[in-house]
C-alpha cells in the first residue's frame, strides 16, 4: 500500500484528497502539528480533538485509510498546561485512531523543549506506541544528532522510534543506531529526485516517505511520484512497496498488504 506518514488534513480540500486517492494513495498518519494558535493547552486539546473526532473520520469518509498521531510539537510548547495536556492524551488513545505519538522533537533546543520530549517518550513507552519525532530545516544537522542523543540516553526503543526530516547528511547516523528515517518529500528536506540515490544506496530497510502535504509549501503528488522514480530506476515493486507504504504499516502496527 502506498501510505503517506505526515499528512495535514485541516490543510486539505476533499479534492485533494480525492486527487491522492486517484494517484495511489491508499492511507495516512495524520500528525498533531505545530499549526496551534495561541500555544495554550486548551488549543493543543481543540486541535487533537478536530484530528481525532473529525479530520480523521472526513478522510475515511472519502476512501482514505486513516490514522492519527498526537503529540506536542516543540514550536508550540505551552508556557503552561503541559501536564494537563499529557494527561488528556491517554484517553485519546483508547478511540483506536491514534496509532503513535507525534509529532514531536527538538526545535530550538534547550531544557524546556527537551524535558517535554522526554515527557512524551515516557507516555508513549508505557503506552508500547511508536513516535514520530522531527527537527527543524534550520541547525537540521545538530538537532537531530542533540535528539539522536536524548533518544539513546531515555533508552527508547529505537524499533519505535521514527525521526523525520532525514537527510544524506543525518541519515546515516539515524539508521546506524537503529531507528527509521523519514524522508519529508519536500524542498528544502529530501525531494523525490533524490530518494532514489538514497533507497538504492541504503535498501528500502526502515525508511518511509512522507509528503507533509497540507502544511506549508507542499506538493501533493510527491509520495506518488516518489514510488514512480523508484519504479522508473529499476527497483523492484517490493523494494518501492516497502518504501512507499509497507515499512510504515508495520512501523505502526496496522494490517500489511502484501
Amino acid at each position: 500500500m502506498s501510505f503517506d506518514v505526515r499528512l495535514h488534513p485541516t490543510g486539505l480540500s476533499d479534492v485533494d484528497v480525492e486527487t491522492l486517492l486517484h494517484f495511489g494513495v491508499e492511507g495516512a498518519l495524520c500528525v498533531a502539528d505545530d499549526s496551534v494558535h495561541p500555544a495554550s493547552a486548551d488549543a493543543l486539546l481543540s486541535h487533537f480533538e478536530d484530528l481525532v473526532e473529525r479530520q480523521v473520520p472526513r478522510l475515511e469518509r472519502l476512501g482514505l485509510k486513516a490514522w492519527a498521531a498526537l503529540g506536542v510539537h516543540p514550536a508550540v510548547l505551552p508556557r503552561r498546561g503541559l501536564e494537563r495536556v499529557m494527561e488528556a492524551l491517554p484517553a485519546c488513545f483508547r478511540t483506536g485512531k491514534v496509532v503513535a505519538v507525534g509529532l514531536t522533537g527538538l526545535w530550538k533546543g534547550g531544557a524546556h523543549e527537551e524535558a517535554a520530549l522526554v515527557a512524551q517518550l515516557e507516555l508513549a513507552q508505557s503506552w508500547r506506541l511508536p513516535v514520530v519525532l522531527g527537527t527543524p530545516r534550520a541547525e537540521r544537522e545538530k538537532l537531530t544528532r542533540r535528539l539522536l542523543a536524548v533518544l539513546t540516553e531515555t533508552g527508547f526503543p529505537p524499533e519505535r522510534a521514527l525521526v523525520e526530516g532525514a537527510t544524506a547528511k543525518t541519515i546515516g547516523a539515524i539508521l546506524a543506531l537503529g531507528f527509521h528515517a523519514g524522508l519529508t518529500l519536500q524542498k528544502g528536506a529530501t525531494e523525490p529526485e533524490k530518494v532514489v540515490a538514497l533507497v538504492t544506496k541504503l535498501g528500502p530497510e526502515r525508511l518511509h516517505l512522507m509528503s507533509g502535504a497540507g502544511h506549508g509549501s507542499f506538493d501533493l503528488l510527491a509520495l506518488p511520484r516518489t514510488v514512480h522514480l523508484l519504479r522508473k530506476a529499476g527497483l523492484s515493486r517490493a523494494v518501492a512497496g516497502r518504501v512507499g507504504g509497507r515499512n510504515a504499516a508495520r512501523f505502526l502496527g496496522l494490517p500489511v498488504e502484501e
